[in-house]
């Protein structure tokens, strides 16, 4: 059954945790226009689905099964025409993040090993990224526009424990200060200005919960949920707006911070994604209780899109599309973009 809170129910849960108040406006979803995202010729039976998206809608990343591979491949729209993505031949890929001008992070790996690379759009190119001598990459995260990235690496090569760190663009990996009394720590998004957001162990626990860097330099801020003792999970940065949820589990509250740790919007379901306005989508589910993804923009408009949309991305406005993910239906995941009017 698809959880909605009724507005009165809504706002009196917003004013016990101190959030600012935003009437929600039902949308009709016929004010939503879906596109399903076409597929290279030689895609393989199974599903596909969008990972991320450049502000201006023109540069879509994701993933599909390809024929001959043994696992998804990364696959970009440009102007919604699919292209795969690898830097070498027959090898497994992944695409991280793109962002503005087409430049896509990602990697390729096969029996050779495994490159980490900048694609670019309009060179039709790819740049290996030079890992330093000792620097055992655990995993990629992200890119800004500016091309930091950021990710994890191997603990002196022990492979038993690693750490979190930012790669300016045109510099040299670096760790990130650790929160005060942690040492357990990974990152999950990074913004255009440089705002990094991850998980730490909270001091005296054994609980993760997130933290924002203002400065690569700087210990970062612990965000706090409506009490201090809460456990927050944030997914992602843009702009002065971070979205994530309140407790780790299925169904765990959404909301809205801003970047100085202050919360801004309470949410029924945990946000996956918000843009620069403060537009969230949630998480949804299509596992246990199948509910769908809702789009709420922060002027309280509401869409609920169809059961088994799961929606993975909230595009900044006036671009061409609002949202994107996939949608379950048929036991495929289907990589689909939204555009609605409102």
């Amino acid at each position: 059954m698809i959880r909605q809170l009724a507005a009165l129910c809504a706002t009196t849960a917003l004013l016990a945790t101190g959030v600012p108040v935003t009437q929600s406006v039902a949308a009709e979803l016929s004010d939503c226009t879906k596109t399903v995202l076409p597929l290279p010729a030689d895609t393989e039976t199974g599903s596909s689905h969008v990972i991320s998206a450049d502000p201006s809608g023109r540069y879509v990343l994701g993933a599909a099964p390809r024929q001959g591979r043994h696992t998804a491949q990364a696959v970009l729209w440009v102007d919604g025409v699919p292209r795969w993505l690898e830097s070498k031949p027959d090898s497994s890929s992944y695409g991280y993040a793109v962002v503005k001008d087409g430049f896509v992070l990602g990697s390729s790996g096969n029996l050779a090993g495994t490159d980490y690379w900048v694609y670019s759009v309009k060179t039709d190119s790819y740049r290996l990224l030079q890992v330093p001598a000792g620097m055992l990459i655990h995993g990629l995260v992200g890119m800004n526009a500016r091309q930091d990235i950021i990710g994890r690496a191997w603990d002196d090569d022990k492979l038993e424990s690693s750490h979190a760190f930012v790669w300016p663009a045109g510099g040299q990996p670096r760790g990130l200060p650790t929160p005060t009394g942690s040492r357990a720590f990974s990152v999950e998004d990074i913004s255009d200005e440089g705002r990094i957001i991850g998980q730490a162990k909270r001091p005296g626990t054994s609980d993760f919960t997130s933290y924002v860097w203002e400065s690569w330099n700087s210990r970062p801020t612990r965000l706090r949920g409506p009490r201090n003792q809460d456990n927050v999970y944030a997914r992602d940065v843009e702009g002065t707006r971070i979205g994530g949820q309140v407790g780790h589990a299925i169904n765990s509250t959404g909301f809205v911070w801003n970047t100085r740790g202050s919360l801004v919007a309470e949410i029924e379901d945990a946000v996956a994604d918000v843009n620069s306005s403060g537009d969230a989508v949630t998480a949804g589910d299509d596992f246990i209780d199948h509910y769908p993804s809702i789009l709420v923009r922060s002027d309280g408009t509401r869409f609920t899109f169809p059961e088994g949309t799961l929606l993975t991305h909230s595009f900044n406005r006036n671009t061409p599309w609002t949202a994107g993910g996939y949608e379950n239906t048929t036991g495929w995941m289907t990589a689909v973009l939204y555009k609605c009017n409102n």
